[in-house]
């Protein structure tokens, strides 16, 4: 893929834009800030837009690199969509946050589907996480508010782990079974508990560890969920090639 793949599917999209009506020459032209006659041209491939003139387009059609990448125009339907891949791995020590990113990963959108801001990331090495999880696995995060407001059990979640920060440590985001309150149902409010388990104790009522909310917001702590797992394939000498590894899986 070169700049010149990526600036022709820029115009491919535009021109379906103008053909079915959503948008005329004029208003592109207006937008980029150049000519009628040169837009003109610029659909007919004729001429070319400047970088500047491309990013107006982008933005007008609403277009990232990486829905140019992945979603070829005529072929929007085909169900991917780019997702933010974050800049961090999850885990220990990592920064505690799911705003920074470092490119984008394809998903189908059957899997992004009813999902609030999802986001990808990379595992760091953490000896309790669930057992599902290992080091360098690809997961897919739901930061759905209404869903981390009431954390009432069942899969896996991303959360903050501020147990460490009186000793200086960085917290990091974790993974960990999670419940809200005492009881583990209903929604956490401020003074309440949110309750984890790593892997040793997700069935040992007494092991599960609380984290008072002391007056934060339970969003502040309870960041996302985790909706889908992916790796690679094992790589075994002699395995028969259509054996399954642990391959893709979701968190029961």
């Amino acid at each position: 893929m070169f700049f010149d793949d990526l600036h022709q599917r820029l115009i491919e999209a535009a021109r379906q834009r103008v053909r079915s009506g959503q948008v005329s020459e004029r208003s592109l032209a207006r937008i980029c800030d150049i000519s009628q006659p040169h837009m003109h041209n610029v659909l007919k491939s004729v001429r070319a837009l400047s970088p500047a003139s491309a990013d107006r387009l982008m933005r007008a059609l609403g277009l990232t690199v990486a829905d140019l990448l992945w979603r070829y125009p005529g072929e929007i339907e085909a169900g991917i969509r780019a997702v933010p891949l974050l800049r961090s791995r999850l885990g220990p020590g990592g920064d505690a946050v799911l705003t920074a990113f470092r490119g984008y990963t394809p998903f189908p959108l059957s899997l992004l589907a009813g999902l609030v801001e999802p986001v990808a990331a990379l595992l760091a090495p953490d000896l309790v996480m669930p057992a599902a999880f290992s080091a360098g696995d690809l997961v897919l995060l739901d930061q759905n508010p209404d869903l981390r407001l009431q954390p009432a059990g069942g899969g896996c979640w991303v959360v903050e782990d501020t147990s460490g920060l009186g000793s200086g440590l960085r917290a990091g985001l974790r993974i960990r079974y999670l419940r809200a309150g005492n009881s583990g149902q209903g929604s956490a409010r401020a003074g309440e508990t949110v309750e984890i388990a790593c892997e040793a104790a997700p069935n040992e009522p007494l092991l599960w560890q609380p984290l008072p909310l002391q007056g934060r917001n339970i969003l502040e702590i309870v960041r996302a969920r985790i909706v889908w797992i992916g790796r690679e394939m094992e790589k075994e000498p002699g395995r028969s090639p259509d054996t399954a590894g642990p391959g893709d899986r979701t968190p029961e």
